[in-house]
């Protein structure tokens, strides 16, 4: 008789979860930004398996593209006042990439960037994950706050600038403003 294991059963739970639309796609919820291209929500997806997947100077020049071909708001001008969340779909290392944001006068007054686990846990508090990632001279503690802060001064996330040792993290944290904003710009 063949043993299952814990990690066995909760994979096959998940599996099941996607292959019966028990979990929700935090997609869908822009698929209507660009009606007139059915496989807008594809491009969507696919720029972010980009992210997880090519190197930061090819990644600055097709986020670019993706943001002209798809005209992608870059800041909150013509966004309703409100409070917006844009979140990625996981990544490789179970990671969601979520940014909650709040604008007023189509200005952004709030923000709160982290990249969460499966399991819920935040790296931006992972005390031990901070401690891991020191050594590359930063870590999600410093480099999330500098984005926050950056975007707040800059009111455009294509003008925050990296934090050496965080590349990625500019990327997904672009990407999930990007999502933020496009739920912004259709509530108008």
């Amino acid at each position: 008789m063949m043993k299952i294991n814990f990690k066995q059963i909760l994979l096959l739970i998940l599996l099941i979860a996607k292959c019966t639309g028990i979990e929700k796609d935090s997609l869908d919820e822009i698929k209507d930004y660009n009606a007139s291209d059915k496989y807008f929500k594809a491009a969507v997806k696919n720029m972010h398996f980009l992210i997880e997947t090519r190197s930061p100077e090819e990644l600055t020049s097709l986020f670019e593209q993706w943001i002209k071909m798809n005209n992608i708001p870059t800041d909150a001008k013509g966004c309703k006042d409100g409070t917006y969340v844009g979140e990625s779909p996981y990544d490789a290392y179970d990671y969601k990439h979520v940014v909650k944001i709040e604008i007023k006068d189509e200005k952004i007054i709030k923000i709160d960037y982290d990249e969460i686990k499966r399991d819920g846990k935040g790296k931006q508090k992972d005390i031990e994950y901070n401690n891991d990632m020191i050594i590359t001279g930063t870590s999600p503690s410093i480099a999330y706050p500098s984005y926050e802060k950056q975007l707040l001064e800059k009111q455009n996330y294509m003008k925050v600038d990296a934090v050496t040792g965080a590349t990625y993290s500019l990327f997904r944290f672009r990407y999930a403003l990007s999502i933020a904003l496009m739920k912004a710009k259709m509530s108008k």
